[in-house]
């Protein structure tokens, strides 16, 4: 309700009419018996502080209210989402107006429940509003992420380097191997035993022809 307020620049005499207005069911029946017994001007001066306690002593028992205040106390960041925290923070602190009576418990609970990475970021700057704290904690987180984007794509851009390089070498020793059994390379003779040039193999002694049948030597 109050970023409407300030959103639409209602001017603080008229934010009690425009609230009552948003009333439905109980909460509107409770409201118009509340203006019956005070007089529609009376009702009407009060301001929208005082509208609030009213509706959440009214509607939110105390039990009720202390279990608000045990979800405001643990509250913390999840998955590095400072939005939703936020979000989270503002419901329940305008339930928990007595837990959380001014501005600074306000900016000290906030920040306690940032997480590692921006937190004592947030702290040192000693934020004087929950605005600033806010602000100060989504430029922080939104720089964190950013940085790990960046480095996540550099890394990965580092390995589809280095894969494409193992690629492009197992390629040049397969093409290697494929010539080499293409054309019938032989591996060169080491031992020590001269060539024949009668049958262009190495072996001692003089060259010995063989049968055709069964491939004996023929002495």
């Amino acid at each position: 309700m109050e970023s409407v307020f300030h959103i639409s620049g209602y001017a603080v005499e008229n934010q009690v009419k425009f609230a009552t207005c948003t009333l439905l069911g109980v909460a509107l029946t409770w409201w118009n018996g509340h203006v019956r017994t005070l007089g529609h001007d009376a009702a009407y001066a009060m301001t929208w502080e005082i509208l609030k306690k009213k509706l959440i002593d009214k509607y939110c028992p105390k039990g009720e209210t202390k279990k608000l205040e045990i979800k405001l106390l643990n509250l913390k960041v999840k998955a590095n989402d400072v939005g939703g925290y936020t979000q989270r923070f503002q419901e329940l602190a305008l339930m928990c107006i007595k837990f959380i009576s001014n501005e600074n418990e306000k900016v000290d609970k906030y920040i306690s429940g940032l997480p590692d990475n921006i937190n004592g970021n947030v702290m040192s700057a000693r934020p004087k509003t929950l605005d600033d704290a806010i602000e100060l904690a989504n430029d922080l987180m939104d720089q964190k992420l950013r940085t790990y984007a960046e480095r996540q794509a550099e890394n990965k851009r580092k390995l589809d380097n280095n894969n494409q390089a193992q690629q492009q070498l197992l390629k040049k020793q397969n093409l290697v191997q494929a010539y080499a059994v293409g054309t019938g390379e032989k591996k060169p003779y080491g031992g020590s035993k001269p060539l024949c040039p009668k049958c262009n193999y190495h072996h001692d002694g003089e060259y010995a022809p063989k049968c055709t049948n069964c491939k004996k030597s023929v002495t």
